[in-house]
């Protein structure tokens, strides 16, 4: 994506800053899990049954990234996959260049797991941090087959949460990147899909406590609107991280993330109903 059209996407983020009567509706967050270790993390999976819950599981922070299955040439631990859909899934990594910026790629898999198509999903990054980024986040929407990236990363115009989207796996290159919102601090982001409800929820780059947020977009990634582009997520003073959308179903958001304090780590869970405006 060129220079001048990531310009004027910030241009347009300027232009329309205000961002009242966002498309959800709230309960309050609860507290579900929690553990005096502080070097855990959380992961939350839904359960389908005749009642359905969510299962909590917590895995050391070391062992987390060695779990990651890694092509050749990607930065250790920033391989991420889709569950397969109609026989195919998707994985997207970091890879390195010589100065030490990177390239996002993305890559279709068979149902043997091999890689049979390579895409590059943004190219622009002009951070020289080598390998010492987040890792991005990917969705493949079992609906329309869209494949959804999103991520963070120094881009020409400035540092901040980036997200892409692919329509057609047959198609040589993923849409130009939209900028969800910009930040000097490089955070964690989180995916989910559903036709065309597509959800991104990040830790704020801008909150030095730290704080998540989300993005909606209810037309499959093509348009995120003003008034859905920072929607306050938690709501303690403590500090939250590691996002994660743990259901979306129809209008039904259930969000993720792990809150830390002195005493250790706890993860909240949050339910939101989407409501078109």
């Amino acid at each position: 994506m060129s220079v001048l059209v990531r310009s004027l996407v910030v241009a347009a983020l300027v232009a329309g800053c205000a961002w009242d009567a966002p498309p959800v509706e709230w309960q309050p967050p609860a507290p579900i899990a929690s553990r005096s270790d502080s070097m855990v993390r959380y992961a939350a999976r839904w359960m389908r049954g005749g009642s359905p819950e969510v299962v909590v599981e917590t895995t050391p922070v070391a062992a987390e990234a060695a779990r990651m299955p890694l092509p050749v040439s990607a930065c250790p631990g920033s391989m991420v996959d889709t569950p397969a859909v109609r026989g195919t899934s998707w994985s997207v990594w970091w890879q390195i260049r010589p100065d030490s910026s990177a390239v996002l790629l993305a890559a279709a898999r068979d149902a043997a797991g091999d890689i049979v198509k390579r895409i590059v999903v943004d190219s622009v990054d002009v951070a020289l941090l080598g390998c010492a980024r987040p890792r991005p986040a990917v969705v493949l929407d079992s609906i329309n087959g869209y494949v959804h990236v999103s991520y963070y990363m120094v881009a020409p115009e400035g540092p901040g949460v980036f997200y892409a989207h692919l329509m057609n796996p047959l198609m040589p290159q993923f849409e130009a990147p939209l900028a969800i919102v910009y930040g000097e601090r490089p955070v964690g982001v989180a995916l989910g899909s559903r036709g065309d409800t597509v959800v991104v929820a990040y830790e704020d780059p801008n909150s030095e406590q730290g704080r998540i947020a989300m993005s909606v977009s209810l037309t499959a990634g093509h348009l995120f609107e003003q008034s859905a582009r920072l929607i306050p997520v938690s709501t303690s003073s403590q500090s939250a991280s590691a996002p994660q959308i743990v259901r979306l179903s129809g209008t039904e958001l259930w969000v993720g993330w792990t809150e830390s304090s002195a005493s250790g780590n706890a993860f909240l869970l949050r339910r939101a109903r989407i409501v078109p405006r």
